[in-house]
Parts: C-alpha cells; sequence; structure tokens
C-alpha cells in the first residue's frame, strides 16, 4: 500500500470518527447516515453540484429505495420535490464509507454513484430519505424545509462553494461553518454498487412509455444494431455523455411476440470506442442503470466496459421492422412526445419506405422532419397537438457526427449522416434504430447507409416581393445571435471572422429580400456587426440602442437611402410588470429586457411612426407577453389620438390567434394584422416540433392597411437545408422574414 493510499483511508476513517463522536445523527435517522458535504455551484459551472451522504455507524447501511430530495420556493412557498430514481435495490453503504449524489453526467465533474436531474440553486436545499420515506437527513437555504437549525448560506461568488461536516447538532449552520474551495465529493463504487441483474431488454421497455424498471441495475445482452456518436450540450455549458452510445436490440431468435415491448433500446454514456460504428453487427453484454433520458428508455452505462463478441457483419442484424403508415397515422400523441406505436420499435431497428418533408428542410440541429407515405401537405401548428401530428418522425444525423462543440453550441457539428432535403423532398429507403429526442421519435440513420433523397417541388431561391415606384417596403429579420468581436454568448467568444462571415451571410440574405427600404431587425448584440451589414449592403443606415438583456440583444433598424427617419428613441425602458417568471434572469420586474424602438418614418408624402418589438420567449408565460402587448398598444393609441399612423413590427414571440397578438396589442386601437394578406400556405416564419408556426409579424393600423397591398414570409431558413456555411442565406437566422409591400399612391 502507497503512503499516499494510507494518508488517504487513515483520513476517511478520522471523519467518519469525528461524525460519530459528535453524537447521533439526527432524531430521523437511526442509520447514523448523514449529509456530510454539499455544494450547489462552483465558479466555472452554477450547475456542478452534488451531495455527499457518510455512513456515521458501527454497520452498514441498506440504502436500497433511498432518494434524494431536492428543497425549492416556489412563489415564495417551500416546496420539496425528487425526480422520482430511487436507488436500485442491494445498494448498501458500509460503516465509514461516503457515497455521492452527482447532477447529471456533464454537470458534476467528479465521479458520482448515483446522479439526479433537478438542479438546486442557492435558496435551495436536499434531504435524503430512506425506503420507509423517513427523513435521515437535510441541509439547506433559509426558508426551506430542508435547512435543520440556523440555515446555510450558499454563495453565489468567490472560490469557496463546498460545505464539509464536522459535527452533528442538528443545526446546519453550526454543523457545516463555513464552506471552503469547491473539492469534490468520494465516491464509493464498487463497494455499495447493488450486483446487477441479467434482464430481458423487452422486460425493461415494457408495455408503456415508461420502463418499469427505472433506477435498477441489469446487465443485458444483444446485437449493435446502430449507435450514436454525439454528446450533446447539457445546459450550454457540458458535454452529457448519456446522449451518445449505441442501440442494442435482442437477437431475432430470442424476439418474443408481444407487440407491445420493443426488442431494442439505447445504451448511453458510453466511451468512443465502445460507439465506434465497427461495433455494429456484434454482440455485446453491458451492464447500467434503467433511466429515462429526457423520455428515451436508456441503459445509462457510464463508466462501464462493454464486452463485445463475434464478428461485425450485416448478417447478424435483425431485420429492420418497416414502418406501417397507417399505424402510424392512427396514434394517440402524449403532450410529451411518446406515440404508442412508435414506442413498442423504440431502439429497433426500422425501415422507412418513404417519407414526405412536410416541415420544411433540414433544420440546423441535423433533423429532416418526415411523414411515411404522405402527400405534400405543408404542417402548420396545430394547438390540438403541440408537438405535431401522430405520425411525424425525424432522421437524425448524430450517428455520424462530431459531438456538440460547448464552446460554440449553436455551431452545427459535421456529420456524415446528415439528410440533406428541402421542403416537399422524399425520402426513401431510411434504415436505422428508432431513437427519441426532444418530444420526437428519430430514426437514426448509419455511416455508410443514407437514405436517397427525391427532390420535390421546392426551388430555390425563394420568391420575395420586389420593389417599384410608388411603393415602400417593410420587412422583420431576426438576425439569430449577431455578436461582435470579443463578446461571448453561450460559452462561445465571437472572433472577427466569425463576424465577418455572419455579416455577410445576412447582407446576403437582404440582398435576397431585393433590400426593402425598411428591416426592423432583433437579436443584435453589437451596434458596430449592424453597421457592417449596412455597409456590405451600401446606400443603408444602421439604427440601434442598446439593452439591459442579459445577452445584450437589442432592437434595430436598418433603413435604406431615400427614406427619412427622424425621432429615435425606445420605449418602456422603465417600465415594471407585476407578473412574474418574466425574466431571462432569475429575478426582476422589468417588463422589456429589449426595449421596443420607435422611429419616425417619411418617405413622400406618406408619415408613420414605426415601433420595433422583440417580447419575451414562449418559455415564458402568456400574461408577460400580453402585458408587454397592452404598453405598445397604449403607446399606438397615444399616436392615433394625435392623428398619427403605426406600425407594430417584430418578432412578436407569439402566435396571431393568441391573447397577446389578437387580443392585447390591438385593444382600442385599428391595428390589423397582416398575417391573413399572406397567401395561406405561406403563413409562417418558425419551426418547431416538426411544425410551421409565425412568431414574425407586421401590424398597421386602418389607413396604412388599406395600402398594403400584400404580406409574404421568405423562407430560405425554413423551406431549404443549408447551403454554403459561409455565404448562402439559407439557416442564417432560425426565422423566415415577413415583408409588407405599401402602394404609397
Amino acid at each position: 500500500m502507497s503512503r499516499a493510499r494510507l494518508l488517504v483511508l487513515l483520513s476517511l476513517a478520522l471523519a467518519a470518527a469525528a461524525l460519530a463522536a459528535s453524537g447521533p445523527a439526527v432524531a430521523a435517522s437511526p442509520s447514523g447516515v448523514v449529509i456530510s458535504k454539499l455544494r450547489t455551484r462552483t465558479a466555472a459551472s452554477q450547475y456542478d453540484e452534488y451531495v455527499q451522504i457518510t455512513n456515521t455507524g458501527e454497520t452498514s447501511a441498506d440504502l436500497s429505495d433511498w432518494q434524494l430530495y431536492d428543497c425549492y420556493t416556489s412563489g415564495g412557498t417551500s416546496r420539496i420535490g425528487t425526480d422520482g430514481d430511487k436507488l436500485p435495490a442491494g445498494t448498501t453503504l458500509p460503516a465509514g464509507q461516503s457515497f455521492v449524489f452527482g447532477k447529471n453526467a456533464g454537470d458534476y465533474t467528479g465521479t458520482a454513484d448515483a446522479l439526479y436531474s433537478f438542479q438546486v440553486k442557492e435558496d435551495g436545499g436536499f434531504q435524503i430519505r430512506d425506503a420507509a420515506g423517513t427523513i435521515q437527513d437535510g441541509a439547506g437555504a433559509a426558508g426551506t424545509a430542508c435547512a435543520e437549525g440556523t440555515a446555510l448560506t450558499f454563495p453565489t461568488t468567490g472560490d469557496d462553494y463546498t460545505f464539509t461536516r464536522a459535527g452533528d447538532t442538528d443545526d446546519n449552520a453550526a454543523d457545516f461553518g463555513a464552506p471552503s474551495g469547491s473539492a469534490n465529493g468520494t465516491a464509493c463504487g464498487t463497494p455499495c454498487a447493488a450486483p446487477p441483474a441479467v434482464a430481458a431488454i423487452d422486460a425493461i421497455q415494457g408495455s408503456g412509455a415508461t420502463s418499469p424498471m427505472v433506477g435498477q441495475k441489469v446487465a443485458i445482452t444483444g446485437v449493435v444494431v446502430g449507435v450514436d456518436n454525439q454528446q450533446g450540450v447539457s445546459n450550454y455549458v457540458n458535454l452529457d455523455p448519456r446522449q451518445a452510445g449505441i442501440y442494442v436490440e435482442t437477437p431475432t431468435i430470442a424476439q418474443d411476440t408481444d407487440t407491445q415491448t420493443s426488442e431494442g433500446i439505447f445504451v448511453g454514456g458510453l466511451l468512443a470506442a465502445d460507439r465506434a460504428a465497427s461495433h455494429v453487427g456484434q454482440t455485446v453484454t453491458v451492464t447500467g442503470t434503467v433511466t429515462e433520458l429526457y423520455n428515451l428508455t436508456t441503459l445509462d452505462a457510464s463508466g462501464q466496459a462493454p464486452l463485445f463478441t463475434g464478428t461485425a457483419k450485416v448478417a447478424n442484424l435483425p431485420a429492420p421492422v418497416t414502418i406501417d403508415p397507417a399505424s402510424a397515422a392512427a396514434q394517440t400523441v402524449a403532450a410529451n412526445g411518446t406515440r404508442p406505436y412508435y414506442e413498442t420499435l423504440e431502439g429497433m431497428r426500422v425501415a422507412l419506405a418513404s417519407g414526405t418533408a412536410n416541415s420544411g428542410g433540414t433544420d440546423k440541429f441535423g433533423e429532416l422532419f418526415l411523414q411515411p407515405a404522405a402527400a405534400r401537405k405543408r404542417i402548420m401548428r396545430d394547438p390540438a397537438t403541440p408537438v405535431g401530428p401522430p405520425n411525424l418522425l425525424d432522421l437524425g444525423q448524430d450517428a455520424g457526427s462530431a459531438d456538440v462543440d460547448p464552446t460554440a453550441p449553436s455551431a452545427t457539428p459535421t456529420s456524415t449522416t446528415r439528410v440533406k432535403g428541402d421542403l416537399f423532398d422524399k425520402v426513401t429507403g431510411a434504415v436505422g434504430p428508432l431513437g427519441f429526442s426532444f418530444s420526437e421519435y428519430q430514426l437514426q440513420p448509419q455511416p455508410g447507409q443514407r437514405p436517397t433523397v427525391v427532390k420535390g417541388a421546392t426551388t430555390y431561391p425563394p420568391a420575395a416581393p420586389e420593389g417599384g415606384a410608388g411603393t415602400l417596403r417593410i420587412a422583420n429579420f431576426n438576425m439569430e445571435n449577431l455578436f461582435g468581436a470579443g463578446m461571448t454568448d453561450d460559452g462561445h467568444t465571437f472572433t472577427q471572422a466569425d463576424v465577418d462571415t455572419k455579416t455577410t451571410r445576412l447582407a446576403n440574405a437582404i440582398k435576397l429580400l431585393h433590400k426593402p427600404e425598411i428591416l426592423a431587425v432583433e437579436e443584435v448584440a453589437s451596434e458596430d456587426a449592424l453597421k457592417e451589414v449596412a455597409t456590405k449592403l451600401g446606400n443603408y443606415t444602421a439604427i440601434w440602442r442598446p439593452s439591459t438583456d442579459a445577452r445584450h440583444i437589442a432592437v434595430g433598424f436598418l433603413v435604406r437611402d431615400g427614406v427619412q427617419v427622424t425621432d429615435v428613441r425606445q420605449l418602456g425602458i422603465d417600465a415594471t410588470t407585476t407578473e412574474s417568471g418574466c425574466q431571462d434572469a432569475p429575478t426582476g420586474t422589468k417588463l422589456f429586457e429589449r426595449p421596443p424602438l420607435q422611429i419616425s418614418v417619411k418617405k413622400g408624402t406618406t408619415r408613420f411612426t414605426l415601433i420595433g418589438n422583440h417580447w419575451a420567449s414562449q418559455g415564458h408565460p402568456e400574461p408577460c407577453r400580453q402585458d408587454q402587448a397592452a404598453f405598445v398598444a397604449g403607446a399606438v393609441r397615444d399616436i392615433e389620438l394625435s392623428g398619427g399612423s403605426a406600425v407594430v413590427i417584430g418578432d412578436l414571440n407569439d402566435f396571431e390567434d393568441s391573447p397577446a397578438v389578437s387580443g392585447d396589442l390591438v385593444s382600442g386601437t385599428t391595428l390589423k394584422n397582416l398575417w391573413k394578406k399572406a397567401p395561406a400556405s405561406n403563413r409562417y416564419s418558425f419551426a418547431y416540433n416538426g411544425q410551421l408556426q409565425t412568431l414574425d409579424h407586421i401590424l398597421m393600423t386602418k389607413d396604412l392597411y388599406a395600402k398594403a397591398t400584400g404580406l409574404l414570409f421568405v423562407h430560405f431558413d425554413n423551406d431549404y437545408y443549408e447551403r454554403n456555411e459561409t455565404t448562402a442565406p439559407t439557416k442564417v437566422s432560425d426565422h423566415d422574414p415577413p415583408v409588407a409591400t405599401l402602394a404609397l399612391g
């Protein structure tokens, strides 16, 4: 035994003795298991958190079915919740040993014995409860049910984040003292691990949308039918290794006849060598913990070494199950996107004979949404099915993709399996395992097995309104993350080369629009970058004012020479709201983090006031946008009372039939939405979960509305796959610009 190892063991023994000598654990903890270390963040990441428990007793503690609970506040009320995962039967904690609960893999940077998916912020806390629900120990901030005695104050800055228990008097502040350093916990590992039970894949899958064996440690054997090589980014900070792995299916000869239980499963958390395409066709035996990874039944094999045997060859693969279009169309869609027919095939090798891209082109995540054996018909947003029609599925790119770059999470990684398609293209011969991601089932084509794309009726470039004498064109353009050199967003610091590429593509997009006279723009974080766009266009002036948004993005305008602009000012800078949850920041009462920008416009004899907007996103409650709409409506009422005309334009982050847009914004005004002036098949500016929808709007008061000859959404984002990452406008934004044309007379 090395001297260093001896010192570690002595330190653990002394720590356990100190805890035991301080008296018994809390009255509700006859097991002697207490929380011995915890932290809610580090300086590098607010998600790098964990809880360590230690057995201060003299005998091993049975942790079967124990759970870690979190405390939090909601609406000023202390609440307790859990992600529902229990420790597997047979989990034990020897006397003097520690056991670590770590936040999701990719968040907690240490080694954990068990993972949890919730986040505990600095106003929360933790509880550990046994199989009977008895509270064994707790620690937390003031006002939470997790705190014992005087609560802890969790730091948000500095270098010291880890609380370490020194005694046990049922008073958190006295027992833990001040935090020191950011040390990780000490995992128990093999001595605590429950022995895996050999399980059949169909038994793990069960007949429902979730596994009946969640939290259990099991061992499976099957054939590798596909790989997923892409680790996704968790919370824009760390890669989540659980998202990369292999698909394993029961050999054909061993599959049962129950059509309600899938014979395949995803095994995540594997090293790159263990998820290489060279393993497809081999037999694998692997151990892991059953979990629902964002509603994908998964065997989390993090830290495990799969055993591969046999020769990797196509002949070993189970024949793919051909997706039945009628069964796919007859499914009932749950709110979380699960669909019973697709669920019976989850993880299995499937084949799609033919699918039509009715949701638009391949998106920036490398996904192409399809409907099996369907006619060409755009999938428009339907409030009754927020995650899309029953038969919707998408082709993924992950099998041949590089990992998402955590320093540039919005960048599309390279992939050999990305299927490039435009709206209405047909895809034939898609074969691969069926996964589940972001509420949609995803067929993963494998390296060397890309399906065939049959070109449809959509041609490039898209049509855009052309100007002429006596007309004025007004457009809205969400420029999606236009930052300046040296600025940082989602962990990525933009270089001047990044900015040059972005501004070139934006300028080319505006040229594709035939250079409208006025463009309202959003998500612009740098005035200099916007000026670069104006310079590359020529004959344009950039107008921009800073915001209080945490990302610095704000509203601006690009105005072509020949249009006179005066009276530039922001609205509602100091306006507040009583609605909660309206801020991107954790707290705050500001009505607008990105205040509307107003300009007075004159061309010829036509005068009006133009108000550009970027309202709170769909992640915020509808009443937030209603308050914003009511404020803007008040400004329009004042303009109309003074005899003026107005245009309200922008990324309103809401739908044409929403209470904010169709109600509060037009209340007491003559504003009318130009949305219905667009052709019915053209009325969308955004795609989400395979549905085309409108978030960008142009409204005009009645005199201007009467002069509007039409509206057209120019779909260079949603209808096409990305043509060229350095020059082409396709995918330069995630919004399609609406362009309105006014006849000036």
